[in-house]
């Protein structure tokens, strides 16, 4: 789930809900790569994550989503850290390959179109005594080519764990979404990182 927010500050939950102790600030540089347009071509976007002390992250997504503009979303994600001997995780090139991309090609000479500058404050929610997802506030500032083409903007979001159940997102998600419509300065926002980045730049992907 996402949302929008006016400031990057946590807004009141629901009562029933609450946070454990904030985790440490993350800053998360991503770099949307491609070639061409041809990796979105075929439905997919490739991010190149750094983050705070740990490892170089590539993740491929599936760029349509399910639950339309609604807050709930599934993407297809599959996120792979480099071996030593690689450039490119194997399981995001062979993804790319069987999609129809020409590998041989186009990873040769990814460029980054996009790059979000990130600063995520996480935090385990809870429902009653129930862990039920994480819910981070992001502070985020986008660019493109140039310095001066720049946006900022900061959300909420919620991702469930695997443990909750179905029933238990569904009543979740109703009662969050409700909730947060009566909170000003939040609004819904179901809308990826990458599309409102390129929209608000004006960037063709």
């Amino acid at each position: 789930m996402k949302f929008l927010l006016d400031h990057a500050h946590l807004p009141t939950l629901p009562d029933g809900y609450h946070l454990a102790n904030p985790q440490s600030t993350l800053h998360l540089l991503d770099e949307y790569l491609d070639f061409r347009g041809e990796i979105s071509a075929v439905g997919w976007r490739l991010r190149r994550r750094r983050s705070d002390g740990e490892a170089l992250r590539y993740t491929l997504k599936s760029e349509r989503a399910t639950g339309g503009s609604g807050p709930l979303t599934e993407r297809i994600e599959i996120e792979r850290t480099p071996e030593h001997h690689e450039e490119m995780p194997a399981e995001i090139t062979a993804n790319l390959a069987a999609a129809g991309v020409d590998i041989s090609r186009v990873l040769a000479r990814l460029q980054p179109y996009l790059t979000l500058r990130q600063e995520r404050q996480p935090s385990a929610l809870f429902r009653g005594e129930e862990e039920i997802a994480l819910l981070c506030v992001d502070d985020v500032r986008a660019f493109a080519s140039s310095p001066e083409q720049t946006c900022h903007w900061a959300e909420l979001e919620i991702e469930f764990l695997e443990s909750a159940t179905s029933e238990m997102r569904d009543r979740a998600t109703s009662e969050i979404t409700a909730w947060f419509a009566t909170q000003a300065g939040v609004a819904v926002g179901g809308e990826p990182k990458v599309d409102r980045a390129a929209r608000q730049l004006s960037i063709s992907i």
